[in-house]
């Protein structure tokens, strides 16, 4: 096979090479390209030939001719050599410098690799750019539209039969099943998949053939990680699990092992089996129903095509397909029932289309923390460029001492662009190696998942950053500096570092964005803690859940619910005979918890209505301490109450237009024998990010669903035991639940959590942003205050003699303070004014995404003022007392 390296890796090395080394060289390079190609490696190959075609540009490779020879070359291994020594000798100044912009480099590594990760989810799929979600999206007017990403398991064939565009169509669905046998039976998440899943998607194999990845819906395939949890050491490949599907424990042989799939991954499962199980699970009619929606489901596109060809024609699909189906009593109209799609990598960035198994990111906080890494970055910048220009007048003789030999203003420039270049690559090397070591303790502290996973093609990368860098903040500097007027320089007069303007610019912008990001953080703080700190309507403290298990043998759910509140009261019998156990009740859904039942009727008028639905026993409310504002609660033993007594909460008779609603009804003329016997408050049963929503309250769920047209249900519908424990440590209330669990439920193990730490989870999100936040606006200060330090500095160095002059006629520290700090005082209230119009604007584009907030208080923007004053005047007092102590006589002298 005739070896074909990269051309233009060829003529790099046919171009720099000495003519009698080339042969060899090219010889040798094209026989290891050979058999690395030979291997089947051949993009490792060409890989490979470029490294080694750059490894081999050295000094006793190069050819002797006046190309390389030339002064340019010269020029810059000398310009590099004395910007070395010009660093070492001010080690001071350097030791800030490199601080400044290391700080600043670590930063926006740390964020931009966050917000790498979240912009790259589903990237590292080969075919990512033919693969689509599908979405369902039923409209029948009057209110009533139904919007998810999950849709019918017939969609599977409906693409693949009526449209050829589509090459392969996959689903997938995440449920729960119990893995074991009697006692050791484990809740674990297992995902149905389509046995073809991996020909779409790009999961890697350890062990097992994509062919036979699932051959059958009584095989498994497992993650490497699971593998070791439940084999050990041993090969799992053959090996069976017992996994209870259909209310029937099966033995179901592991297929395939595969990698743990990778964190920037929008699709999640450690255990999968096969979609032919659904028939198991749901039942043969399911695969016909158009309006049950259980999995995700995705379409490969062949090459070549465009999704716009089978959306334009998908409503003449559906309308021949659904024939005479309806909707309640109505016949289904054209652009009702819609059917829609997303991209792969739109998926984790998109909160527009409805959640699917796995949570979505929030784009606007990424693009937040991307603008504040580059933000803090340009600070960094800034701040060597200000340090640089303070010091721009000790180097005024050397500046005029290489003029009046004859270099040129842009030999100058290049030379102290050389000492920030050079500064730039120290600093990116040293924050890239701070960024690796950081990242265990910034997941800590964050809550995120981030990684560095080293490269070589990064090298470019980096060493191209710290190039752009350098030459970004060591312009302005070696602008000022060659900019001295060589006869000035000879006289000894003083001049300008720069010009005034853009002096005050550079304090007003480091003044700004300090100021932004402390006022910011305050803000955030005060919402998230507001949050954190708000009535919700019912007591949760201490409070400690457990979903209790249902009869596998039948199905539904209400056999699920039914069967799961009667397993509840067992648990409840047993657990008040502990003292410290106290508040037992059971319901089918938990505070902090998002897609409560949502169920749809036509009240008496015919018009569409809806509500969230929970399902209790009669202790359930006052568990909560949640008690009537009109009418009474549940009472407990009375047969009526149990069978056809329900409460609503306020906002449930306000949306029914209830007025005196005790006794009365729901105003639906199909639901069966009911009566609202109290009135609750709007309690908070679903996160602040969304007002209050209309809730009706039943112990028996049978006269609700008599009325009910749709159902949507996204949390757990499977019924809860919650109590109270009142004991010294929360580890002794497990100990209990284990025990009591044990006895009752012999082969399942409980699967507790507690309610406040489900309360806060729902806030993560808003508590990581601030978090990073913060740590962007540590660092920040730390820059900024060294950017001051440099613009005090250029300020004190320029007022040198004055301040002489003035020590002479009995000048003290504090008149020399008063003196350097005036001129930034206006500075800092214009960056103040500046800074109030953006925070509160990007503050209020970020409160908006909760229905309960706070009102933007004027203390954070006074306290970040004053903040960044305080710095100011820290490092102005700093250089008084430094200019105070210099002898008159040596400011004063003219050389």
């Amino acid at each position: 096979m005739k070896p074909q390296p990269p051309k233009w890796a060829d003529r790099f090395l046919a171009w720099y090479c000495h003519p009698d080394l080339l042969e060899d060289l090219q010889g040798d390079l094209y026989e290891i390209f050979q058999q690395k190609q030979q291997e089947g490696q051949t993009t490792k190959a060409k890989y490979l030939y470029i490294w080694l075609v750059l490894r081999s540009f050295r000094l006793s490779a190069l050819k002797e001719n006046q190309k390389l020879k030339n002064s340019f070359f010269t020029m810059t291994r000398n310009n590099l050599k004395i910007a070395i020594r010009v660093l070492w000798r001010d080690k001071f100044n350097s030791a800030i410098n490199l601080l400044g912009l290391t700080l600043g480099i670590t930063c926006f590594l740390l964020l931009g690799l966050y917000v790498k990760q979240e912009v790259s989810y589903d990237h590292f799929h080969s075919k990512k750019d033919r693969i689509y979600r599908s979405w369902l999206k039923e409209d029948y007017g009057d209110g009533r539209e139904f919007f998810n990403s999950h849709t019918p398991l017939r969609f599977e064939l409906l693409f693949e039969d009526n449209f050829p565009e589509v090459e392969r169509s996959v689903q997938y669905i995440a449920n729960n099943f119990l893995v074991g046998r009697d006692e050791n039976r484990i809740d674990e998440e297992i995902a149905l998949i389509s046995p073809d899943f991996l020909e779409v998607f790009d999961f890697q194999l350890i062990n097992g053939d994509k062919s036979t990845f699932l051959p059958s819906r009584d095989h498994i395939a497992i993650s490497s990680s699971y593998a070791k949890k439940y084999f050990g050491m041993e090969n799992p490949m053959g090996k069976t699990l017992p996994v209870t599907v259909d209310s029937l424990t099966r033995d179901l042989v592991v297929s395939a092992v595969f990698e743990d799939l990778p964190i920037e991954s929008g699709i999640r499962f450690d255990m999968a089996i096969s979609t032919e199980n659904c028939r198991r699970i749901y039942g043969e009619r399911l695969f016909t129903a158009w309006f049950n929606i259980i999995p995700e489901t995705y379409v490969l596109l062949k090459e070549g095509t465009n999704i716009s060809s089978i959306e334009n024609k998908m409503q003449d699909v559906v309308m021949s397909l659904m024939g005479d189906a309806t909707y309640g009593d109505q016949e289904m109209q054209r652009d009702q029932y819609n059917i829609g799609f997303q991209p792969l990598t739109d998926i984790h960035l998109n909160p527009d289309v409805p959640l699917g198994n796995v949570p979505v990111g929030n784009p606007q906080y990424v693009m937040i923390l991307g603008a504040i890494g580059l933000l803090v970055l340009i600070m960094a910048c800034v701040n060597y460029t200000t340090l640089s220009a303070g010091q721009s007048l000790k180097r005024s003789k050397e500046v005029g001492m290489r003029k009046v030999l004859g270099a040129s203003k842009r030999t100058l420039i290049y030379q102290y662009l050389s000492e920030s270049l050079v500064l730039a690559i120290v600093a990116m090397s040293i924050g890239t190696v701070i960024t690796f070591f950081l990242i265990p303790t910034f997941n800590a502290l964050t809550g995120t998942e981030i990684f560095f996973q080293f490269e070589w093609w990064h090298i470019g990368v980096y060493l191209a950053l710290g190039l752009i860098i350098g030459f970004v903040a060591g312009s302005y500097p070696a602008i000022i500096i060659t900019a001295f007027k060589t006869i000035h320089i000879i006289n000894g007069s003083n001049q300008s570092t720069g010009k005034l303007a853009a002096r005050k610019g550079l304090v007003v912008l480091q003044f700004l964005v300090t100021v932004f990001l402390i006022s910011t953080v305050l803000i955030m703080q005060k919402q998230v803690d507001f949050l954190m700190d708000k009535n919700l309507g019912y007591d949760y403290k201490a409070v400690i859940s457990a979903q209790l298990p249902v009869d596998q043998n039948g199905r539904g759910i209400l056999h699920a619910i039914t069967s799961g509140m009667e397993n509840g009261q067992l648990i409840k019998s047993q657990l008040k005979k502990h003292p410290q156990v106290s508040k037992i009740a059971i319901g089918n859904h938990l505070f902090g918890s998002n897609g409560w039942t949502h169920v749809a009727f036509n009240d008496d008028k015919g018009d569409f209505k809806w509500f969230r639905l929970l399902v209790v026993n009669p202790e359930y409310l006052s568990a909560f301490n949640i008690k009537p504002v009109q009418g009474r609660d549940f009472e407990i033993g009375n047969g009526l109450d149990q069978r056809q007594s329900i409460l609503i909460n306020k906002s449930a008779a306000k949306y029914f237009g209830l007025e005196n609603p005790i006794g009365d009804k729901l105003p639906g003329a199909e639901f069966g024998e009911h009566q609202i016997i109290g009135v609750v408050d709007d309690f908070h049963y679903s996160s602040l990010h969304s007002e209050v929503e209309p809730l009706v309250i039943v112990q028996n769920i049978l006269p609700i669903f008599k009325g009910v047209t749709d159902a949507d249900i996204k949390d757990s519908y499977v019924p809860k035991i919650v109590f109270t424990y009142s004991g010294t440590y929360l580890h002794d209330a497990i100990e209990i639940l284990e025990k009591e669990w044990k006895a009752t439920f012999s082969d399942e193990a409980p699967n507790f959590e507690f309610i406040d730490d489900r309360i806060s989870r729902q806030y993560e999100s808003e508590a990581r942003l601030k978090k990073l936040i913060v740590i962007a606006t540590v660092l920040s200060i730390l820059i900024a205050g060294l950017g001051l330090f440099g613009l005090i500095m250029l300020v004190s160095n320029s007022k040198i003699k004055e301040i002489g002059i003035r020590k002479v006629m009995g000048a003290s520290p504090l008149s020399i303070f008063r003196l350097l700090i005036k001129g930034f005082v206006f500075q800092l209230l214009l960056a103040i004014l500046l800074s109030i119009p953006l925070t509160l604007y990007l503050i209020n584009q970020w409160l908006e995404n909760f229905a309960y907030r706070i009102d933007i208080p004027s203390m954070p923007f006074i306290l970040s003022g004053l903040a960044t004053f305080a710095i100011a005047a820290v490092v102005v007092a700093y250089h008084a007392i430094k200019a105070s102590s210099v002898n008159p006589i040596e400011s004063l002298r003219v050389e």
